[in-house]
Order: C-alpha cells, then structure tokens, then sequence
C-alpha cells in the first residue's frame, strides 16, 4: 500500500486532475483553487507603472543579472532536489520576490523560501502544484522567512507542531545539536506590501522596469524547451494553456533587432543557459504573453529592518 502511494504520489506531479480537466504541470490558476466565483486577490495601493495612458516604455532593455554592473537575480534552483516536487509555482514566486528585495534594499541577498509556502500556504497550492498570485497573498498575509532557517525539502509540510504554522516558518539548531523553531516576532519576515497583476507584453515590460521581475506561467511540454540548451527559443507552435510557473528578470534585443525575454527557471544550472532560458518577444510563444504574470512590492518595513540588520548602513 506504501508503494501504491508512493507511485500515485509522483504522478500526481505530472497530471494534477481539476473537475474534468486533465491538467499536466505544477500550474494551477488562482481561480481554480479559490472559493466558486471566488474574486482574484490583489492589494494595489499606489500607482502601477503600467497604468492606462502612460507614456509608452521608452527602455529597449533590462537585465537585473547586470543591473549599473550589479547583479540583484537571486540563485538558480532545482525544483525536483531532494525530492521530485510540482513546486514550480513556488520557486518562480519566491525567486522573483529575492530578487526585487535585493533591488528594493540595494544589494542585501535575502533568499526567501519556497519551501514555507509549501508548509503553510496550502491554500496556494502544493507539490502537485499551484498559484504565484495566490503565493504573494500569503506573503502579504502572513509573511516568508528565509532559506538558511527553512531549507527546501521538496515536500509538503516538512514539520509539525502543535504550534501555529507562521512560527514553524524558521528553525535553528545550537552547536550542542539541540534545535528550536523561532517564533514569527522574532524572525525576520518577508512580507509584501502590494501585489497584483500584469497581462501582455506593454505592462510586462514597464512592470519588469520599473520594480523587479515577475512571475509568469508558460508552456513547458514543447520538445523545444525540454531539450533546450541556448539560444532564443521562437518555437510559435500553438499549444494548449500554461503548465509552469517561471521568474521574468529582464528582456533585450540582439543586435539584428530580435527582441526576447530573460528568463529563469527552477531545474538547475545543468539546463538551459546556465538555468536561464531566452524566448522571442511578442510571439506568444509558450503562451506566457496571454496569461496573467503576477507581481509584489516589499514592504517598506520589511526592506527597514532588513537593512538595519545588514550593518550596511551605518
């Protein structure tokens, strides 16, 4: 029976069943994890860079791997190390959100961890997969910690304890082998003051600029991009819906005039361009340009805090 369990575990990473939909991937969007008529979460409170009439996006490019020669990307990972896990949705979340804390506290690297989304944020999604919107409303709800007190495991709910699960979010062992979570105020919280969406190549653009990267679902079945190692994908197949949840960290032209988009992925420096991928702007390739990305600002107090603690500046 173990067995049986085991197995039926590990498919469910590739097929996750939604009504009578078959779905492949760890995608699911946010609407399909709410509530029936359920609205979309988002907390917008100041003005978007990609509001209606502003003036059209006059930067051609932008890498934030080499931002004024300084690199605000946070780590490429694998998703399916220690354990095979449908974990994209909280890797493309989490990473897009290390990196505008880099850019948003200029510099200090504060990986957050995709694993308390995985621990806490069940409503988000799981190891069978999940929402990047629905993981920035916990963000904002209730806050992440950090990978040095809450490494990635590849699972679901890595610990127990009959105490709430945002004080289980950071774990610390002394030199004397005896280990102890740290209650949420006194860690150090990720939290996120805004959140919402971007849909199209216009707001990606102007939201990519202007605050950081973003998360965006694509397809991710093509032999193309299975098989990648280099170059600017321009696969325009037409394929059905997104199944994979990546980070957004830039985009750019080549120097005949080809636009693409800068991406990373969660399966390891071994893949693509050093766990990178680049694809052709505004082909809807993968169909990543039809769907909704979804974005989140630092909170002020938090990007405060954590730069009192940095010593940085004094």
């Amino acid at each position: 029976m173990n067995f049986l369990r085991l197995v039926l575990a590990l498919l469910s990473v590739v097929i996750v069943v939604s009504g009578n939909e078959n779905r492949l991937g760890c995608y699911i969007p946010a609407k399909d994890l709410l509530p029936e008529d359920g609205e979309l979460p988002e907390v917008v409170t100041s003005i978007p860079p990609w509001a209606s009439e502003q003036r059209e996006l006059s930067i051609s490019s932008i890498d934030w791997r080499n931002f004024s020669g300084f690199d605000h990307t946070s780590q490429v990972h694998n998703q399916m190390l220690p354990s095979q896990c449908g974990s994209c949705w909280a890797f493309g979340s989490t990473g897009a959100l290390s990196d505008r804390i880099s850019i948003a506290s200029g510099g200090i690297p504060y990986l957050v961890s995709p694993q308390g989304l995985l621990d806490c944020a069940s409503k988000a999604g799981s190891c069978n997969g999940g929402s990047h919107l629905l993981a920035y409303q916990y963000a904002h709800e209730v806050g992440l910690t950090d990978l040095t007190c809450l490494p990635y495991a590849g699972m679901d709910i890595s610990n127990w304890a009959e105490i709430s699960c945002e004080n289980r979010l950071c774990k610390n062992c002394d030199r004397f082998g005896s280990c102890n979570y740290v209650p949420a105020n006194k860690t150090l919280m990720a939290k996120v003051s805004e959140y919402g969406s971007v849909l199209g190549v216009a707001q990606m653009k102007a939201e990519i600029a202007a605050r950081g990267p973003i998360a965006c679902s694509m397809y991710a079945h093509a032999d193309l991009f299975e098989n990648y190692s280099g170059g600017i994908i321009q696969d325009t197949t037409v394929y059905n819906g997104t199944t994979h949840v990546v980070a957004v960290v830039g985009f750019g032209e080549t120097s005949g005039g080809l636009p693409y988009w800068i991406i990373r992925n969660s399966f390891g420096v071994q893949w693509g361009e050093i766990g990178y991928y680049r694809v052709e702007i505004g082909k809807n390739i993968y169909n990543m340009e039809t769907h909704a990305c979804s974005w989140a600002v630092p909170d002020p107090d938090f990007i405060n805090a954590l730069k009192a603690r940095s010593g940085r500046f004094d």
